[in-house]
Order: structure tokens, then sequence, then C-alpha cells
């Protein structure tokens, strides 16, 4: 799976919202000069964003864009979801009936396990963390490096 520019852009574009909050609606100018992302995609972007209430459209002169929600409130998932559509690593994750092999398939466990890490990792980021800029270290992670230090500090 990758994630197109659809989704790294579209995730650049909200951080950048963010970043700004408070400031008032952000044109597309200033998004797209500061991104370097071009006028006509950043607005293909804002669309499928808007559509799923991750962002607001203002009108006017001193109109533009503002998120629909406190950062901490949106996370990666929800936005490359709303641009990219289903994260599914292989089919069969989603269809099992695609594959004639959904039921014995020895390698089955293993795409739904990372594809299960993937969705969490997602889902456990928000805009506020990616704002932030600091290393993003989720809950999940933290609690299962605890698990694998505490053995080694007792003997």
């Amino acid at each position: 799976m990758r994630i197109s520019t659809k989704g790294r852009y579209g995730l650049r574009a909200m951080v950048d919202l963010a970043l700004h909050r408070g400031e008032g609606p952000v044109m597309m100018r200033a998004i797209t000069e500061r991104q370097g992302i071009p006028r006509k995609y950043l607005h293909a972007l804002l669309t499928p964003l808007r559509h799923a209430d991750l962002v607001r459209s203002v009108r006017g002169s001193r109109g533009g864009y503002v998120l629909a929600r406190d950062p901490s409130q949106i996370t990666a998932r929800q936005v490359v979801e709303a641009l990219e559509g289903s994260l599914t690593l292989v089919d069969c994750r989603e269809k099992g009936s695609l594959c004639k092999m959904h039921g014995s398939c020895a390698t089955r466990r293993l795409w739904e396990d990372l594809g299960r890490l993937l969705d969490d990792h997602l889902a456990q980021v928000s805009l506020a963390e990616l704002a932030n800029g600091k290393p993003l270290v989720t809950k999940k992670a933290k609690n299962q490096a605890r698990r694998i230090e505490s053995p080694a500090k007792g003997k």
C-alpha cells in the first residue's frame, strides 16, 4: 500500500490549518505558498475533507478554510481515509470472499495484524501532535515499550 500525494498533501494542508488555528480562516493561497501544493490540487483535496466534516469553508473577502474541530480531535487516520478511502493493505482483509484461500491462507493473519497496527497508529496521532513537531510515540507504543523494558530492569 502506498499513500498517494492526495493523502500526503492533504495531511500537510490539515497540519497547516492546525498550525494557523485561531488566526481566522486560512486562504488557499497561503496554504499553497507554505506547503508547495498546487492551488487546483489543494482545492480538489479540500472538497472531500469538507464532505468528511474535517474542514469548513468560510466565504467572503476574508474567507478561507478552518478546521471543523479542535486539532486534537482530528486524527491522521480520519484525514487519510477521507482522501484515500479504505487503508486496506490487501483486498482479502476487507473482502475475504474474493480469495479462494480465504479460510486456509497462511499469511492472512499477518496482513490483518499489520493492517490493524497501521489503523491503530494513524487513529492515535492527532493533527495537534503533528503540528507540535515532537516525535510521535502513541500510547500503545509506550505501553509496549514499558512491557519490553520491565523484565530487563528486574535482572
